[in-house]
């Protein structure tokens, strides 16, 4: 089920974002996702249906964020780290 989950690089850059810098409108999560509106909105839809992300309602506006799952948490710090680990071993490498 993971792998239908986290299938893409949008989806998992987006909850990265998410976990680390929070709740945001689309407009924000598409700049720092770095990936077309139209993927990001895609990508999110499927991470909403699995519930691994929520949004929320405010007005006219609509806002994104990991739930309060001890899991997606846990998830998402841990493809933060990758990451971040991943960048820092490359530049590293290069250096």
């Amino acid at each position: 089920m993971i792998d239908q989950v986290l299938n893409s690089p949008t989806k998992i850059k987006i909850l990265i974002v998410l976990w680390k810098f929070g709740e945001m409108n689309i407009t924000e999560l598409v700049r720092r996702v770095g990936a077309s509106h139209r993927a990001t909105v895609q990508q999110l839809r499927q991470l909403i249906e699995h519930g691994v992300v929520e949004a929320k309602q405010i007005g006219r506006m609509r806002l994104y964020r990991l739930p309060n799952d001890e899991a997606v948490q846990k998830l998402a710090e841990a493809l933060a780290r990758a990451d971040e680990w991943l960048a820092s071993s490359k530049a590293q490498r290069l250096a």
